[in-house]
């Protein structure tokens, strides 16, 4: 039953009389239109449409520029009553909303019709002129419209699709089409709402809103008196394109309503916040405050709220009508205060019914007149908060997933789900409104607002049908695709999210054609777009990050065939692109993925490394060049393993071309004649024992830096060269570094007892020699040495230009990285009195300041980040900077910086140092024999139980015995083998030896397994294996 009061006096409150200035509800009886009851009643300023149940429509009130719809007797101007409008007979009517002076009402087919003041284009017809004649808004035909919302002179469309349209005048931007344009006589797409799955538009007087599914609500138009509730920094007053409201952000709005210049929204808990204008008191509180406020006076949660020009009416869940502001027109000059006095009521809805007959309420507020719907039990089951009324954009839902599963091959069940199928995974909105997150879970800068398990969960049963399989993926091929927005509002582009689910649902054969165009959008966003996407990707749980990054591999592994024969390709660049955007991410992803989890390993099967190399350095001489395909322009596809060679095969095909170079200029002199010989091709380093350290400074002091690129040869002085021999590099290396890196050489410094060595802030040593020791270390890696060094992962940080954290104090001191990580996480107010810290520090057995004065400035909660952020930059930087500089300068003197880039930290300390990953069952099973050995002769069977008995020490001396390191090489034990063989004369008093160069273990017949473990470790504990025996040739 439909009660009105208010203002009557053009016939809008159509009660047929003048009206009702009281504030006793008038119960309305509508004589003219019988039957149904009426459903949802609109309000111009002079005018009033009502839609019954049967989707009839009917007007009353002014008609001057023909908004009632329909032509009135000669001389006449206004209808009392509502009668019907003929020319929409035919039609069944679902929606309505009226402007200042024109109307506008939908279909069920989803048809635009207008009619009224046309002035501004606000009826969309393509025409500026009125119209008494509802007219279908052609250009709107092709979509199907669920909501449409009026401004004074301009109206907004919602299809069911998820696009927004707007058109009529836009003197202060209410179209929201991102700048000052004139009037649009037809509907514009607002093209910066795409993707974001709306449940709403609304309009003020020349203000518009949209509100999100997950509650969040976008404002543009005039904002003189700030009605679109945005902070001061965008208080402009005339605002041309959707802005975010962010103080309603986390207020998990449902509904908002717009009067001429103020703004009610209602929140899921039922809360009323009001903005603007309050000239009327219509905002109902009395805070001087511009943004949004809560009316408090309200009793009870609020389940309807609608807003007249210069009034709000809200019901309360009790059945309690509040009335705030002027809801009658001003005949009167009254002073300023008086015309500015709020003025409130409050109605029991209850009484204007018998009792128990209040089962639901509408409410509907116009300029002057407003009008309430008591449903009955039937109509109010879906209207219980102004929300439920709302026509909502398709999306998914468990019915709709059943119907299509059950559906008959061939039916007509099945035809009508395939448009269904079609329409929801055609549209960002609307797949991304299938699977929004409940508004109380999601909190937009933390959380994704999606529900991805779901998803896939969903998806998978899907995609079981085969017939709806197929449905989806041209759906997304032609147009899902086409139409991902590149918006950068953060609703928008949780569609990318869901994109990926989809691609993997619909099975390996679909992936790379959908993942190609999948990062065609990705790549296309703006760069704003991009760093929202990306905050997404970093927050993802693993297995869905991780899904997305499977997905591209498949499209790189799909496309590898294009290497050679379109080696110009520029989709495999497109996939590495995105692949290179989730690595980067993946570095401060919340649930950070594995770096191998990136690596592509068919890729080194597939192509020839050299010539990738080559591409690689193509590329860097011709940036433009881009769609040339280089997997080293990627380089986490490869792993540590591949990276290594890529590094060996560029320090071999530099000394192979510096030979060339040599044996050529050797060749020219010869056939002139001329008996001097070229320079050197190879740079052989003759050492002294007694004297390793002093003689590899010397030498390496007076070097020509062009020495270094060449192939390295180590002779040790009065012994026999071994000039082909990677042993004697091997027993160099590891013999320098043994020496230098301990504590009495003076050169570096070490936290506690077992902790990695680390630079100290005052050396006692001189500067050069740590660009000498970088020189040393540089060669080392490019010689294919690995020997162990005691540094930690944060020197190969710094050495790639990463920032050491806290973790890697934790590794260079546990003691003081367990202090840090104590401050950090202590919240309590004690801090300061407990720790009694300040910025003043003890490293080195030296006092320094982190900051100027430090000693007077304690850590508390407040500066405790900052404490810890600053300690970390001087342990690591600034106390380090001059020799570590010095250091880094000689480490690249010997490698090609962009080069080694290639490599995480990780993995180049792996490369450098090697690691401990024993497996002692592997190492056994490659053991290679000579002579009379095998695997399965008495001694060899002797041996592998006497050595799996030993101490994790004395199998760490016996590699250093046999290989000359204990570090395990990135190729892994697999690739490190022994080889195993009997002496020239047996005997069992001879002590097993080793021949370094080729990692031969020469091991005698011995009678017994206590015999053998006797001479094993007397071997292992007094010799190294090393320049005491020459090859086997």
């Amino acid at each position: 039953m439909l009660f009105g009061w208010g203002d009557g006096s053009y016939g809008q409150l159509g009660s047929g009389e003048e009206g009702a200035s009281q504030p006793v509800p008038l119960r309305l009886h509508p004589p003219a239109v019988g039957g149904p009851e009426a459903v949802l009643v609109a309000c111009g300023e002079r005018h009033t449409l009502l839609l019954f149940a049967d989707g009839s429509l009917a007007s009353c009130g002014d008609n001057a520029q023909g908004q009632l719809g329909r032509k009135l007797p000669a001389g006449r101007q206004r209808c009392y009553l509502p009668e019907p409008i003929q020319a929409l007979e035919v039609q069944t009517i679902v929606y309505i909303s009226c402007g200042k002076e024109h109307s506008l009402a939908i279909s069920s087919q989803g048809k635009v019709f207008s009619w009224g003041a046309g002035g501004f284009g606000q009826l969309g017809t393509g025409k500026l002129k009125d119209s008494s004649t509802p007219k279908k808004i052609d250009a709107l035909s092709m979509y199907n419209v669920i909501q449409v919302a009026c401004g004074h002179y301009h109206s907004i469309a919602l299809t069911k699709d998820g696009r927004v349209f707007s058109w009529g005048q836009n003197s202060h931007g209410q179209l929201g089409l991102g700048k000052e344009l004139p009037s649009q006589a037809t509907p514009c797409n607002i093209s910066s709402l795409a993707g974001i799955p709306l449940a709403q538009v609304a309009a003020g007087g020349a203000h518009s809103f949209v509100l999100s599914h997950s509650g969040v609500v976008y404002g543009w138009g005039r904002n003189n008196a700030h009605q679109l509730g945005l902070n001061q920094k965008t208080s402009k007053e005339q605002i041309f394109k959707p802005y975010s409201v962010g103080a309603l952000r986390n207020l998990d709005v449902t509904y908002v309503s717009c009067g001429d210049e103020h703004t009610a929204v209602l929140t899921k808990s039922g809360n009323v916040f009001t903005f603007g204008d309050d000239s009327a008191g219509q905002l109902g509180h009395n805070s001087s405050k511009t943004g949004p406020q809560k009316i408090d006076e309200i009793d009870g949660p609020v389940s309807h709220v609608s807003c007249g020009s210069y009034h709000t009416l809200c019901v309360s869940a009790s059945g309690q009508l509040w009335s705030f502001g002027r809801d009658l027109p001003q005949h009167t000059e009254g002073s300023a205060s008086e015309s500015r006095q709020e003025k409130r009521r409050c109605i029991d809805l209850s009484a204007l019914l018998a009792p128990n007959e209040l089962l639901g309420v509408q409410v509907f507020a116009g300029a002057y007149v407003n009008f309430v719907n008591m449903c009955q039990a039937s109509a109010c089951a879906s209207a219980a908060t102004s929300f439920d009324v709302l026509p909502r954009i398709s999306q998914l839902d468990r019915g709709l997933i059943e119907k299509w599963k059950s559906a008959e091959i061939g039916s007509e069940a099945q035809q009508n789900a395939k448009r269904e199928i079609e329409e929801i995974f055609s549209s960002p909105p609307c797949l991304t409104a299938s699977f929004l997150q409940t508004r109380s879970d999601v909190s937009m800068d933390c959380f994704i607002p999606v529900n991805l398990q779901e998803a896939r969960e969903v998806l998978k049963e899907l995609t079981m049908r085969d017939w709806i399989a197929h449905q989806i993926n041209s759906s997304l091929l032609d147009h899902l695709f086409p139409a991902l927005p590149r918006s950068s509002h953060q609703e928008a582009l949780a569609i990318f999210l869901l994109v990926p689910e989809c691609c993997v649902a619909l099975g390996a054969r679909r992936i790379p054609s959908l993942a190609l165009r999948f990062a065609e959008a990705v790549t296309g966003l703006s760069k704003g777009s991009s760093n929202i996407l990306e905050n997404y990707w970093s927050l993802l749980p693993g297995p869905f990050l991780e899904q997305i990054v499977q997905m591209l591999k498949t499209c790189v592994s799909a496309l590898l065939p294009c290497y050679k024969l379109h080696p110009k390709d520029k989709s495999s660049i497109l996939i590495l692109k995105l692949l290179k955007k989730l690595y980067k991410v993946n570095m401060k992803a919340k649930c950070r993925l594995q770096t191998s989890t990136f690596c592509i390993d068919e890729i080194p099967q597939k192509i020839n490394l050299e010539e990738d190399f080559w591409r690689w350095e193509l590329h860097k001489k011709i940036p433009e060049e881009d769609s040339l395909i280089s997997f080293c322009r990627f380089p986490f596809v490869y792993n540590v393993s591949t990276k290594r060679e890529i590094l060996y095969y560029r320090s071999f095909a530099v000394q192979e071309l510096l030979k060339v170079k040599a044996y050529g200029e050797l060749d020219k002199r010869w056939r002139l004649r001329n008996s001097d010989l070229p320079e050197c091709p190879i740079f052989t380093l003759k050492v002294r024992r007694h004297c390793l350290v002093e003689d590899t400074w010397h030498k390496l002091s007076i070097l020509e830096d062009s020495y270094l690129k060449k192939h390295l040869l180590v002779q040790f002085e009065n012994e026999t060269p071994g000039y082909e021999d990677e042993g004697f590099l091997v027993e160099f290396f590891s013999e320098v570094f043994e020496k230098v890196v301990q504590p009495e050489y003076g050169m570096f410094m070490y936290c506690e007892s077992t902790s990695p060595m680390w630079f100290p802030p005052k050396p006692s040593v001189e500067k050069n020699k740590y660009f000498l020791f970088g020189i040393l270390c540089g060669l080392s890696i490019a010689n294919g040495v690995t020997a162990y060094i005691p540094f930690p992962l944060a020197v190969f940080k710094k050495l790639l230009n990463k920032k050491p954290t806290l973790s890697d104090v934790k590794e260079l001191s546990p003691v003081l990285g367990r202090v840090l990580q104590t401050v950090l996480e202590r919240d309590h107010d004690d801090l300061e009195d407990m720790c009694q810290l300040c910025y003043s520090i003890s490293w080195d057995s030296k006092d320094v300041d982190l900051i100027e004065n430090g000693i007077m400035t304690a850590v508390n909660n407040a500066n405790k980040k900052d404490f810890v952020d600053k300690y970390v930059d001087y342990i690591f930087n600034k106390s380090v900077d001059d020799v570590f500089s010095e250091f880094k300068r000689g480490f690249y003197k010997v490698l090609d910086e962009q080069l080694v880039g290639i490599f995480e930290p990780e993995q180049l300390m792996e490369v450098a140092i090697g690691n401990a990953n024993y497996d002692w069952d592997l190492y056994e099973k490659s053991a290679v024999y000579w002579d009379i050995y095998s695997p399965t002769h008495p001694t060899i069977k002797m041996f592998w139980e006497v050595f799996h008995e030993l101490s994790l020490e004395d199998k760490k001396h016996f590699l250093v015995f046999v290989c000359g390191s204990d570090r395990i090489p990135v190729t892994g034990m697999e690739f490190w083998k022994i080889t195993i063989c009997p002496p020239a004369s047996p005997s069992e008093d001879l002590i097993p030896e080793a021949w370094i160069c080729q990692c031969v273990f020469v091991l005698p017949l011995y009678s017994t397994k206590q015999k053998l473990k006797e001479k094993l470790l007397q071997a292992i504990s007094n010799n190294r294996g090393f320049g005491k025996f020459a090859c086997r040739v």
